[in-house]
């Protein structure tokens, strides 16, 4: 089966008609109408690749209760890339979707990483959806090889800012009225995103989760839908959506900001002390594996029990307070632990950044890039903790701030 795009043939009305809703979960299926693929509607465009791939899944789900600040990405607004007016009026629905999906638009994997060839694409997109009878772009949001981050069709920034209402796309068939939807500007069969796509990745989910309330179980692929005839978002990328719900799990526990700020702090918190940096503690004890009984802010004994069980599992000290190293090896626990030094961007420089922030008090941006900032912080970091000073977080380095040293 190849990837595909599924949506109903379009009508010469120049307005969006609003696809039909979803059944519920627990209802099958029913036949479907006769359906355009999207591959026919990026013919022509061979320098690009040809398709924009769109889906989604149905369950259930509670609003999760979040522990930190993720702060606002630097999305390109329609206006910033120069979007041509949408056709008509988009539905506009005052409620939060109850999905995120996650797609490929199966392009050529360009190693164009400019803000000129994200703009080029975003255009591309639009431009192709519109000239088949499309008010607009499908997907609220697309993320560029060079990982910047894309407002696809108008007024889906300005609806998640809001977190009420959000504006119903044409990325997935039958279930716009349900959905948000992310374009990853690529084709993953085989490879995976850029690290830059894969940070913007993180960050923009987290952000979307955080203002609409939803679970990071909810953050699924297009081939997961019901009924779906596809293999979006490609074998490789669907293959790290776990690890995606896991990095935006620890990014909602403990906040993604451009340096300092409220998420960006580590207090020493212990027994009976309250607020924020205590529930962010206990969200991410209880992502760990680690109960601490509600995340409510207030560090009582439940708390103390669980954080006291974390630190035995890694051979810290167990002394049941958040302290620095403790706080480090917290902010580290997800990251791969791959060897990144000077030039390096990516998840893993994120996490490392906010190892050292955590642990060492350093005044350190934790944007995922490897610069001179970072470099002189982790050679302080490995001279305090007496190993072989390289200023490269290698396997010494990650050992020592995943298990509180």
């Amino acid at each position: 089966m190849t990837d595909h795009i599924t949506a109903p043939i379009p009508t010469p009305a120049p307005a969006f008609a609003p696809e039909p809703a979803a059944a519920a979960a627990s209802a099958p299926v029913a036949a479907r109408p006769a359906r355009l693929s999207r591959r026919r509607l990026l013919q022509g465009t061979a320098a690009l690749g040809g398709v924009i791939a769109f889906g989604t899944a149905i369950s259930a789900s509670t609003t999760p209760a979040f522990a930190a600040t993720v702060s606002r990405p630097g999305i390109l607004s329609t206006s910033d890339w120069g979007a041509s007016a949408a056709k008509g009026s988009l539905p506009t629905l005052t409620r939060r979707p109850t999905h995120l999906v996650i797609h490929h638009t199966t392009h050529v994997n360009s190693d164009d990483f400019s803000d000129a060839a994200a703009q080029e694409v975003a255009r591309l997109i639009q431009r192709n959806h519109m000239t088949n009878g499309w008010a607009d772009t499908g997907q609220q949001f697309t993320i560029a090889r060079g990982g910047q981050m894309l407002e696809g069709r108008h007024g889906s920034l300005d609806a998640v800012v809001d977190g009420n209402r959000f504006i119903e796309g044409a990325h997935a068939y039958g279930f716009n009225d349900q959905s948000v939807g992310i374009e990853v500007d690529g084709m993953y069969t085989n490879d995976v995103p850029t690290d830059a796509q894969w940070s913007s990745l993180v960050h923009l989910s987290a952000f979307i989760c955080q203002r609409y309330g939803l679970d990071v179980d909810r953050i699924i692929a297009h081939r997961d839908v019901p009924g779906a005839q596809t293999l979006c978002c490609g074998d490789a990328l669907y293959g790290k959506l776990s690890a995606l719900r896991d990095e935006v799990s620890s990014a909602l526990a403990n906040g993604v900001d451009g340096g300092a700020g409220p998420s960006g702090d580590y207090p020493t918190v212990r027994l009976g002390d309250e607020g924020d940096a205590v529930r962010r503690v206990q969200v991410t004890l209880d992502v760990i594996g680690h109960d601490p009984g509600a995340a409510d802010g207030v560090f009582g004994p439940t708390t103390e029990k669980a954080l006291r069980d974390y630190q035995s599992s890694i051979g810290t000290g167990v002394d049941g307070i958040a302290g620095p190293r403790t706080w480090g090896a917290l902010a580290t626990h997800h990251a791969a632990g791959s060897t990144v030094s000077s030039g390096d961007s990516g998840t893993d420089v994120e996490y490392l950044q906010r190892g050292l922030k955590a642990s060492s008090g350093v005044d350190l941006s934790t944007d995922g890039r490897f610069g001179d900032r970072t470099e002189a912080a982790v050679a302080a970091y490995q001279k305090a903790r007496g190993l072989a000073v390289d200023g490269v977080a290698g396997a010494e380095t990650w050992r020592a701030l995943k298990h509180g040293q």
